[in-house]
């Protein structure tokens, strides 16, 4: 095979580039990185120069450009520019808004007329959006337009999950496909089953169905961020009680069903009316009861749903994209359920994914008799030399100075001692993580004993809302100690939560649950990063455990840091009293 490489784009929410080189991703980075904006919409410019950077080639050196869903949702629609498709845009929007949030809740036959509007808004802006789109991608990338494809939003999650997964390598023949999320080209869940090189839809659900915007209304209502904060009502969820739970559970239980025969989801009402059905009929319920059913009304229907999808197709072997599969405690029950033999839920498996892949299936349609390599580790952002790092240092230096700085030798022995004396530390080195789990490289440590870590983390940098925990990273070597693991998943990705163990609890109590005592650990292996193995290995010679508290290196808001200038302001605007940054350390008090 000649030098191939082939671009993936997600140009929607949390806009990402990736690039795929001779069937290997080799990088891969948010937008939201670069221009320290969360979760950043829009074409991922910046990120797609990074990936053409590291590569070090010309943009005529791409073979492939392929850019995920096929056209954006309708009424959510970005980036229109032209006055004719901003007023086939408002006009669309508008009528169906009026149509479906409120003459649809009195009369819900227009559901089909509501249906045949989203189509028509998605007709007229295909054409011209999907114009702009290949010209603006042509613009930056400089490759010809018969280069720059299209696939369809659920498709390329559901390309993720499979070649992203170690299933396909391993030459398992048949493997069951889902996907789930908020919507993407008119849908909003499909399942497909992967066999004979091929991946085959057999089911789909419709935006107005969607699980998706269900978890996003009840966040709505709670007060909290849609489309970013649906993982604190997930954490807030366990503190109510059972019965009350129930109750608010009783109340919303027809709110979303499961068709078992076709494989989809059935609303009560049009997925963008589950704000109103809160309104009427959750006013004055506990907020933590709210959570707690919402939580347990997702878990059994998505469950309900994949059960059904065994049952139908025979298939044990399970993977899963979108953002949905994001809740670590439907992953966690999906993992336990008997009927499954293997689960792999994409890293970060929301639409930042979407570039990935987007990149494999641009492989596959190049190499067809061909399989790219599955996802590793994610280190797939930026690297920085030690002159950008002192670079960095010195800016903040002359500007406020307050700090000291030395090059050490053996720093993560010098880390892993602050560590087991109480102090927090932060940590920047080698590339950054893509997604949006910190993995180490990015990443705020402390001491998981220490009750009073999770204080002063949050007083420090974090202020994260008092009911939410933190997690760890636990060695590979030793995992088995602090948490119950079926091995049927893969716990690399802090992706799944799982039960610890009661009698290693008291270890790591600061990075878990404090209420249910579930975890949501990084598993590391030390070939995935050795030095930042290393810093578990020195810990654990010191305190007798293998476990550390790891929480992302970002202010409360803020996309977790990138460069080194990031680093440094963050550590220069937050309370923390340490940053170790490759061989350097910095301190706020005297080393």
């Amino acid at each position: 095979m000649k030098n191939n490489y082939i671009l993936g784009i997600n140009q929607g929410h949390n806009a990402t580039a990736a690039l795929l080189h001779n069937g290997k991703i080799i990088a891969c980075v948010s937008e939201e990185r670069f221009r320290r904006i969360k979760n950043y919409s829009g074409t991922p410019t910046k990120a797609i120069d990074f990936c053409l950077r590291f590569a070090k080639i010309k943009p005529g050196d791409l073979d492939l450009v392929v850019i995920s869903s096929i056209s954006p949702p309708p009424l959510l629609a970005a980036g229109v520019k032209s006055k004719k498709s901003s007023l086939v845009y408002s006009f669309t929007k508008n009528i169906y808004g009026f149509l479906t949030e409120d003459v649809e809740m009195l009369i819900p036959q227009l559901s089909y007329l509501n249906d045949f509007l989203y189509k028509l808004g998605g007709y007229l802006f295909l054409k011209n959006t999907k114009e702009k789109r290949v010209a603006e991608i042509k613009r930056i990338t400089g490759v010809s337009k018969d280069k720059i494809i299209f696939l369809d939003h659920h498709s390329t999650h559901a390309y993720s999950a499979v070649y992203g997964s170690p299933f396909v390598k391993q030459k398992i023949k048949r493997i069951l496909v889902f996907t789930n999320d908020a919507e993407g080209d008119g849908l909003s869940a499909t399942v497909s089953i992967y066999e004979n090189g091929r991946i085959r839809k057999i089911a789909e659900t419709k935006i107005r169905n969607s699980v998706g915007y269900f978890y996003y209304a009840i966040t709505q209502y709670l007060g909290l961020k849609p489309g970013e904060h649906e993982y604190k009502v997930m954490g807030l969820a366990p503190y109510a009680h059972d019965k009350d739970r129930d109750r608010i559970f009783d109340i919303m239980k027809d709110w979303l069903l499961v068709d078992k025969k076709n494989l989809s989801f059935k609303a009560k009402v049009h997925s963008h009316n589950f704000i109103k059905l809160c309104q009427k009929y959750l006013a004055e319920k506990r907020f933590d009861s709210i959570a707690a059913a919402s939580q347990k009304l997702v878990e059994d229907r998505m469950v309900e749903w994949i059960f059904a999808s065994i049952k139908k197709t025979g298939v044990k072997i399970i993977v899963a994209g979108g953002g949905v599969f994001k809740n670590v405690k439907l992953n966690k029950m999906i993992t336990e359920l008997p009927k499954v033999d293997k689960y792999f839920v994409f890293p970060s498996p929301g639409d930042e994914s979407n570039a990935i892949g987007a990149c494999y299936y641009g492989f596959l349609e190049m190499f067809p008799k061909k399989l790219p390599e599955p996802v590793k580790d994610l280190y797939l952002g930026p690297s920085y030399t030690e002159g950008d790092i002192l670079k960095a240092i010195n800016i903040y230096k002359r500007k406020v100075g307050g700090f000291t700085f030395k090059k050490v030798g053996n720093i993560e022995q010098k880390v892993a001692r602050l560590l087991s004396n109480g102090e927090i530390v932060a940590r920047f080195e080698g590339r950054s993580e893509w997604g949006d789990r910190a993995l180490g490289n990015r990443s705020i440590l402390a001491d998981p004993k220490n009750r009073k870590s999770v204080e002063i983390i949050n007083k420090m940098i974090k202020a994260r809302d008092f009911w939410m925990p933190f997690a760890p990273v636990i060695s590979s070597d030793y995992s088995d100690v602090y948490i119950y693991d079926n091995k049927k998943t893969n716990g690399d990705y802090m992706m799944i939560a799982y039960d610890s163990k009661e009698k290693e609890r008291d270890n790591f109590i600061a990075a878990m649950h404090a209420y249910d005592k579930t975890t949501r650990p990084q598993i590391l292996k030390k070939e995935n990063n050795p030095k930042y193995h290393k810093i578990l290995e020195h810990f654990k010679k010191i305190t007798g455990h293998g476990v550390l508290l790891n929480t992302s290196f970002n202010i409360h808001g803020e996309p977790i840091v990138c460069s080194p200038y990031d680093a440094v302001d963050t550590f220069m605007r937050s309370g923390l009293k340490y940053l170790a940054m490759e061989d350097f350390i910095l301190s706020k008090k005297r080393l």
